[in-house]
């Protein structure tokens, strides 16, 4: 694959891989600090490509703003991929770590609301070649250690977001 400088994390090096990523310490534009940056692409991604796909991360607070929509719309369904990812991390996990996650006495009161306000910003990728996942953000519940289950706001080339459940 060509050599690519990404404006985020340099010097990419795909090897034999179709993925290239790095560590965001401050993260962009004060999101994500310490998020995982990825770019997918094959042997015919060119600098071009990362540099237009790149661009669409420069109001990465616009972004984060239309997931937290995605996301607060779907807990109005109970079997939606947000709602499902939410009961999984108040009722299905011990009692404790619901109280660590979102630093809450008890998972009876882990609103909505503070259970949007505890997900966080670990992961972006962005894929410039690709129709249906042009670009993701995964957010995980905790900050400090956050969970090994993502939520995950993903774009198509149209600016639909959909939600995902990953691990």
């Amino acid at each position: 694959m060509n050599q690519l400088t990404s404006r985020l994390a340099g010097q990419l090096d795909f090897g034999e891989d179709s993925a290239a990523g790095a560590v965001l310490p401050a993260g962009i534009d004060g999101f994500g600090a310490g998020a995982w940056y990825w770019v997918h692409g094959d042997e015919t991604l060119n600098q071009s490509e990362l540099d237009k796909a790149e661009a669409a991360l420069g109001d990465v607070r616009a972004l984060v703003a239309a997931a937290f929509v995605a996301f607060a719309a779907e807990l109005t369904d109970p079997r939606s991929t947000t709602s499902l990812f939410r009961e999984f991390h108040v009722e299905e996990i011990p009692e404790e770590m619901v109280r660590e996650l979102f630093g809450v006495d008890a998972r009876e009161v882990v609103t909505d609301e503070v259970f949007l306000d505890h997900l966080h910003l670990v992961g972006i990728a962005v894929s410039p070649a690709a129709t249906e996942r042009v670009l993701a953000l995964d957010f995980a519940v905790g900050a400090d250690k956050p969970t090994d289950q993502l939520l995950v706001a993903v774009w198509d080339r149209n600016d639909t977001v959909t939600v995902h459940h990953e691990s």
